[in-house]
């Protein structure tokens, strides 16, 4: 499957006090990366409401390999690297990247 490639846009609010992204805004752009494949993919928040259904996280996981500054260029992939048969339950994967090729964090879940 090709990723479905979504930009980050960094905020003031994302820095730690050693002026790095802080962990948990690398699940946070998880969950943007994630939201905008389903939309991307016809499953909105409406869709979702209508068929009484939603995204239930059982675990995520990060890795953390680069440090990432206010000043770099952010993107984070969606992948899907596992799935039942229906696709009731499955597993995602997203890199986040520094300008386009330097892995920063691989976050599964």
């Amino acid at each position: 499957m090709t990723p479905y490639v979504v930009p980050i846009q960094l905020r003031w609010t994302d820095i730690d006090a050693n002026r790095h992204v802080k962990h948990s805004s690398y699940y946070d752009f998880g969950a943007i990366a994630r939201m905008n494949f389903f939309v991307a993919h016809g499953l909105s928040i409406e869709k979702m409401r209508e068929f009484s259904i939603g995204p239930v996280l059982f675990r995520e996981e990060a890795v953390f390999k680069r440090e990432i500054r206010y000043e770099d260029k952010v993107t984070i992939d969606v992948r899907i690297v596992k799935a039942s048969p229906d696709y009731s339950r499955w597993s995602l994967q997203h890199k986040i990247y520094l300008d386009g090729n330097t892995v920063a964090a691989i976050i599964t879940g």
